[in-house]
């Protein structure tokens, strides 16, 4: 982190926003947006071994990016050890700016778990901005948020799938969780497959499930 936190001084925030990358769980989308950050950027890239490669494209908008880059290793072995530093690490940034006395700095946190939400509502307690974004471009063009509603009508659903299929949307951190999720309690791998295509853009995007449809 020295290249980021070396940019943290009393009464000069060098730094408007930083990008903390849950490369684990986003892969390469969550990067989607790297060309349009600036020198009052820094993004700092939390892998391990189960997700360690990068695209000679990605390669090169990287070396590319106007932003400060920083790339963190996360031992595995413990479980969801990469939240745990990310988490750890997001604070310690934002008490050093506290501490310096820069003040409007957004801070995101890159990733498809809404397991980070807590972190969100305990620094706004502290008056520090933390959002959760699915990629980097999101914070330059939000995406509307849609519903299942359309996708599960093209489906032609049964109750029991949508009971189902609405459960694993609510209960799933990512892409892969909401495919392996469906795979199992449907029981049926080529139709869990259909559903799976069907909603994964929306699931991608945020988008919120209709309040009529019960779990």
């Amino acid at each position: 982190m020295s290249n980021v936190l070396n940019s943290i001084k009393n009464g000069k925030k060098l730094i408007k926003r930083y990008f903390l990358v849950d490369y684990e769980n986003v892969q390469s989308h969550g990067l989607v947006g790297l060309s349009k950050l600036t020198a009052g950027d820094a993004v700092t890239v939390y892998f391990s071994k189960n997700a360690d490669t990068i695209s000679f494209e990605l390669h090169m908008a990287f070396n590319e990016c106007k932003a400060k880059i920083d790339f963190q290793k996360v031992e595995t072995g413990v479980k969801n050890a990469l939240d745990f530093q990310l988490s750890s690490q997001l604070g310690y940034i934002i008490n050093k700016n506290i501490v310096a006395g820069n003040k409007d700095v957004k801070y995101y946190i890159v990733s498809m778990d809404n397991g980070f939400s807590v972190l969100c509502d305990f620094w706004k307690r502290f008056s520090a901005d933390v959002s959760i974004v699915r990629c980097i471009d999101y914070v330059f063009n939000p995406p509307t948020r849609g519903d299942y509603t359309a996708a599960f009508e093209k489906l032609s659903l049964s109750e029991n799938e949508e009971r189902i299929t609405v459960s694993c949307i609510s209960n799933s951190a990512d892409t892969a969780e909401l495919h392996n999720n469906l795979q199992i309690r449907l029981r049926n791998p080529a139709r869990a497959t259909e559903i799976y295509r069907a909603v994964k853009q929306v699931f991608i995007d945020g988008g919120e499930l209709d309040t009529k449809i019960k779990q």
